[in-house]
C-alpha cells in the first residue's frame, strides 16, 4: 500500500508518455488509411513495427510508474540516517542476485553496523517498497 495518492485520469507516469501513445495510435490510424491504396504485405509489416513500438512504449511507462511511485514514497516517507547510508551503499555498490542474509552480513560489515539493525533497517526500506528483497516469492 503506498501513502500517497494521485489522480485516476492520469494513466502514465509522465504527460509525455501520454502524447507518445497518442501519436503512435494517429499514426496506426493514418497507416491504415494509406494501406488501402498500397500492398497490403508492406502495410502489415509497417502495422506490425508500429505495434511492437507501442507496446514497447507501455512497457516502459509501467516502469518509469514504479520508478515515480517509489521515488513519491520516499519522498513522503522519514527515513532514518541509518536507512539513508544502507540506501546509499545500495545504490552504489548494486549486487546482482545476492542471497538477503549475505547482504544483511555484507552491510554490517561494510557499514560497521550489527547485522540485526541492518536487518530492522532493510525491513523498513523494503516496507516502503525502496528495494525488493527477502520476502517469500523473491528470497533473494
Amino acid at each position: 500500500m503506498y501513502i500517497f495518492s494521485r489522480p485516476n485520469s492520469q494513466n502514465y507516469p509522465t504527460p509525455e508518455f501520454s502524447e507518445i501513445l497518442s501519436n503512435i495510435q494517429s499514426i496506426k490510424r493514418e497507416v491504415a488509411d494509406f494501406g488501402q491504396e498500397t500492398n497490403r504485405i508492406t502495410i502489415n509489416k509497417l502495422i506490425k513495427r508500429v505495434d511492437a513500438l507501442e507496446q514497447s512504449v507501455y512497457a516502459h511507462s509501467r516502469q518509469l510508474n514504479q520508478l515515480e511511485q517509489a521515488l513519491m514514497t520516499a519522498a513522503s516517507t522519514r527515513l532514518t540516517g541509518k536507512q539513508r547510508t544502507i540506501l546509499n551503499w545500495l545504490t552504489m555498490n548494486h549486487i546482482e542476485d545476492i542471497v538477503y542474509t549475505n547482504l544483511i552480513k555484507q552491510l554490517s560489515g561494510e557499514l560497521s553496523i550489527p547485522e540485526s539493525t541492518v536487518r530492522w533497517n532493510l525491513r523498513g526500506l523494503r516496507e516502503a517498497d525502496l528495494i525488493n528483497a527477502g520476502t517469500k516469492e523473491n528470497k533473494g
